[in-house]
């Protein structure tokens, strides 16, 4: 299990598990991605309001990106620090973008332990049969300030009078328990005072520690590999290889299958890169692109590409992926390349930076030997060929 950073309300983060996931089913799972399952926390103010949760939920179903249903607990404590709901969205609910991939929500009383955890099993019974998004708003408060110094009365001063009033959870459910006749008193008693002596022992066992110990995000991932300085960074290495093999790859990559038709400036194309290779000894930029992914992939290395328009490039530079004219069935020449130990990813995006971008982030993390690249779009203006 791996539990992401946060930074704040911002929403990030929902991108970046997302791409992490999908890493971890592309590597160990890809034919059954209900193996890894995205947990996605939301605050209620959040959620309405950051448009990235937008982007990342269009993402759900699309080819390069969905990891099978993520489901998405929503904290819904209805203030956005001093901001009532009726400041907050102009929708009914916070949940409401789950329309948009017709997605089941759940809205829980918070108050109900057992009601919580059967939604929660509900939500991962929906997940794991149908593979697909399902929200939880979980409908609390929140009992104090957002910090020593605040008063929440300040803003909400009718809320916060009958919070003030209002039982907590555990003892709500603890007076069911009593009066159903599961328990006792002594028995609740009994949980508070072994929970306190369990937070005193680690109080004091922390004490005797001078500093803390942080453990690095994704280390099992990581493990294996050095932080460098800049200078090392900088050091020349050795990235030669075999020109026999470049060549093996060359071939592969400049020539199309004969039983399919292609239109015939994909064919020009096609041709123009063998005639460089083998017969003028010259490279464009994408001939050469090409190649540096082929030589990866025949090392063991996967690489992985998305953004918008990738696939042949904006300008129709890599035709990475080749479409057959009367079917339109996808080509990748680089998955045909003899002995190939690692494989290629290549996925033309939804109009999104900010999403694509977080979820390549935690793709990378999750998958330190993949080459992950997001190009944004009208980032290949200089790789522009020139075939006249």
């Amino acid at each position: 299990m791996n539990l992401a950073p946060n930074p704040s309300h911002l929403e990030t983060v929902g991108a970046v598990i997302e791409g992490i996931a999908r890493a971890k089913q592309d590597r160990n799972y890809p034919n059954d991605f209900s193996k890894v399952l995205p947990i996605a926390l939301h605050g209620d103010a959040a959620i309405a309001g950051q448009g990235i949760v937008y982007e990342i939920i269009q993402m759900a179903k699309l080819d390069g990106y969905k990891t099978g249903g993520t489901i998405h607990l929503v904290i819904n404590n209805q203030v956005g620090f001093t901001t009532n709901y009726l400041d907050a969205r102009s929708s009914t609910y916070c949940t409401d973008i789950a329309k948009v991939t017709l997605s089941p929500v759940l809205h829980v009383n918070a108050d109900d332990a057992e009601a919580v955890v059967h939604a929660m099993l509900f939500a991962l019974d929906y997940r794991m049969q149908f593979g697909g998004d399902v929200f939880i708003d979980l409908l609390g408060y929140r009992k104090y300030g957002h910090n020593e110094g605040d008063e929440p009365k300040f803003t909400q001063p009718i809320l916060y009078k009958a919070i003030a009033k209002h039982k907590n959870a555990r003892d709500i459910y603890a007076e069911k328990l009593i009066k159903d006749g599961i328990i006792n008193a002594n028995y609740v008693k009994e949980l508070e005072d072994k929970y306190k002596a369990k937070l005193d022992e680690n109080l004091e066992e922390s004490r005797k520690k001078d500093l803390t110990v942080i453990t690095p995000f994704m280390q099992n991932e990581w493990t294996g590999f050095e932080q460098v300085s800049m200078d090392g960074m900088l050091l020349k290495q050795d990235t030669t290889f075999d020109k026999n093999s470049l060549t093996e790859i060359a071939k592969t990559i400049t020539q199309l299958p004969t039983d399919k038709k292609f239109i015939s400036k994909i064919a020009k194309i096609v041709e123009v890169r063998r005639e460089m290779y083998f017969e003028k000894d010259e490279l464009y930029w994408e001939m050469g692109e090409l190649l540096a992914y082929g030589t990866l992939l025949k090392e063991g290395y996967d690489v992985r590409i998305s953004g918008q328009d990738v696939e042949r490039g904006t300008f129709s530079h890599r035709h990475a992926v080749i479409k057959a004219e009367a079917s339109e069935e996808e080509v990748v020449l680089l998955n045909d390349i003899k002995d190939r130990k690692g494989d290629f990813y290549i996925y033309n995006s939804l109009l999104s930076e900010y999403a694509v971008v977080g979820f390549e982030y935690g793709y990378a993390l999750a998958s330190p030997n993949t080459l992950t690249i997001w190009e944004a779009q009208f980032g290949d203006f200089s790789m522009v060929p020139n075939y006249d």
